[in-house]
């Protein structure tokens, strides 16, 4: 090209539209014995804007990428932009992808809400999550956090405010939980595998018959279930305190805790209370359609019992009359004047043929009812059970008749054993056959509503990533409290093995093989294989923390931080990790609250 623009610009023959192109477009700048191609520049005072070879570009593009501090496309464009003409974005692109230190300290995409294997849980009490929001900022009577214990199939809820964080005050408090509600199979917290088993060791001190397990921290599959649930608790919590005009959240959270459970959640497709109990929360009559004027009036159970309510006025309301007058019933019918048992003794079994009709207000009224012979094969009697007004006589009757008359009597037996069942006692049954079966059609609706909402994490979560292969390399997120001042964001590592049926996938770093294994939303994807499998330790397994102290410049986990509450010496005793190891507080330290050690 070079030549070419030479030539066209000193040829004195008739020259071709190509040889008018390139003299617009290009231009050749003469710097000593060196000749360079240039952009054509209207003047000869413009900056000259340098066209680069395919073997100049690599040069170039490192120089630039080192000169913004291995910076983004955007810094490389604007200062390669200021020399040079024919370097694309592609090129830049390709340029980073390739580049091992930007792929260590790459910023990974934000994944809110993406699961890619959502836990299923079929019934109440199988899983249990705990996780404690910080009120330290903000402490009332000594107390600063918030406990949240939640059932994962139901979402059903329990607060508790407490004084601190030890695992033996949280395992108080989940014992008290345990003993209403039965405790879990599975105990599942944010707060770390270490914590969670510490709480599980204090429950067993006092609950020695009690056996859980706990479940892995921060797992993927959590749905983040937890964390969206304390996001509502605290705007709850602060909408009540606004409401009140107070700053009680220790008296609020009860509040909060019962608006929660009986508000509907979009996931199970009821409300939790529902989803646990089988029906909806009450706020006594309040729940109910009587009018407020009508309820402003009610005082005590004789007021609401007077009022003359059409069926079903009330559900609340009808209930509770239907339910006094099926008491006042039962106590009237049994007056002392009624004759439940009836015995018949007969000397002579031969001559006495009877045609006996019991009459009584009740069916229970017979239930103790027993007829006692010598000789029962020689007793023959139609006995008839009719119900009649209450005002009718509950005594037996006996009527003569023909001792042929009675052929086909019926034979009462004088068994004390055999009674007939009580109607109230199979009524009450019913009933409780029938709410257990509203319970567990709930409970059976709240887990469909689960597997609809897990059916949309997955497909979204398919959208989002895109599925690793073997041999692919991996960016692995360094947690903050195992990276260092000079450590970068994350580790490169290989992909090893992927378990299809749970897409489970097993990574290899440097050091060897990491223990843990990922699943697809825990790690991204590097566009470039930059390591193979002879760059990787295969002989050994290694933890995270040990593969980053491997790797790491500084000697890796160099961040030190404390959580110190309050106090007057606070952060100035050996209680204290960044005095002891004489370094000044930072602002990730307790909550970036003010302390003696800055």
């Amino acid at each position: 090209m070079l030549q070419d623009v030479k030539t066209a610009a000193v040829s004195k023959e008739s020259k071709n539209q190509h040889d008018y192109h390139i003299l617009r477009k290009y231009e050749v700048l003469q710097c000593g014995p060196v000749e360079k191609l240039i952009k054509k520049r209207e003047h000869s005072e413009e900056t000259p804007m340098y066209f680069v070879t395919i073997e100049e570009t690599f040069d170039v593009l490192r120089a630039s990428h080192i000169a913004t501090g291995h910076g983004g496309r955007d810094r490389m464009m604007k200062e390669i932009k200021k020399k040079y003409a024919n370097i694309s974005v592609q090129a830049i692109e390709l340029f980073k992808s390739l580049c091992l230190e930007c792929q260590k300290k790459r910023t990974r995409p934000k994944t809110t809400g993406v699961v890619v294997r959502p836990i299923l849980t079929k019934d109440f009490s199988c899983r249990g999550q705990v996780d404690l929001v910080d009120m330290q900022s903000m402490s009332c009577n000594g107390y600063k956090w918030i406990m949240v214990y939640q059932d994962h199939l139901t979402k059903f809820c329990v607060l508790r405010a407490i004084r601190s964080k030890r695992p033996t005050e949280v395992a108080s408090q989940l014992l008290d939980i345990f003993l209403l509600l039965g405790a879990p199979v599975i105990l599942q917290s944010d707060n770390g595998t270490e914590f969670t088993a510490n709480v599980i060791s204090e429950l067993t001190e006092f609950w020695p018959s009690l056996k859980m397990v706990h479940g892995k921290p921060r797992y993927p599959q959590s749905q983040g279930s937890v964390e969206r649930a304390n996001c509502d608790i605290k705007d709850m919590l602060v909408a009540w305190l606004a409401d009140n005009k107070s700053q009680d959240w220790v008296a609020g959270i009860k509040f909060v805790q019962f608006h929660k459970n009986s508000a509907y959640h979009s996931g199970i497709k009821r409300s939790p209370y529902s989803a646990l109990f089988g029906n909806e929360a009450r706020v006594g009559l309040t729940s109910s359609t009587l009018p407020r004027e009508i309820l402003d009036n009610l005082e005590s159970e004789d007021d609401l019992a007077r009022l003359d309510l059409p069926q079903p006025a009330s559900r609340a309301a009808s209930s509770v009359v239907a339910d006094n007058s099926t008491a006042d019933a039962n106590l009237t019918s049994a007056e002392p004047s009624a004759s439940p048992d009836a015995t018949l003794t007969s000397a002579e079994p031969s001559a006495l043929s009877t045609d006996t009709t019991l009459t009584s207000a009740e069916p229970s009224a017979s239930a103790d009812a027993t007829l006692t012979s010598a000789e029962p094969s020689a007793l023959s009697t139609d006995t008839t059970l009719t119900s009649a007004e209450p005002s009718a006589s509950a005594d037996a009757t006996l009527t003569s008749a023909e001792p042929s008359a009675s052929a086909d009597a019926t034979l009462i037996s004088a068994d004390p054993t055999t009674t007939t069942a009580d109607p109230l006692q199979t009524s009450d049954a019913s009933m409780l056959t029938a709410h257990v079966e509203r319970v567990t059609r709930a409970r059976k609706e709240a887990f469909s509503g689960q597997l609809s909402q897990a059916e949309r994490m997955v497909k979204r979560s398919r959208v989002d990533f895109k599925c690793g292969e073997v041999g692919d390399n991996v960016a692995v997120p360094v947690p903050m409290v195992d990276r260092g001042r000079g450590d970068a964001r994350n580790i490169l590592g290989v992909i090893l093995n992927r378990d299809i049926s749970t897409d489970i996938y097993t990574v290899a770093v440097k050091a060897g093989v990491l223990k843990v294994r990922y699943s697809r939303n825990q790690f991204d994807l590097c566009p470039q294989r930059l390591l193979s499998m002879r760059d990787v330790n295969l002989d050994k397994h290694v933890s995270l923390r040990s593969a980053i102290i491997a790797e790491s410049a500084s000697g890796g986990q160099g961040f030190t931080k404390c959580n110190c509450a309050g106090g007057p010496r606070k952060c100035q005793t050996n209680k204290c990790s960044c005095y002891k190891a004489k370094l000044k507080c930072n602002s990730k330290c307790h909550g970036s609250l003010t302390c003696r050690n800055k």
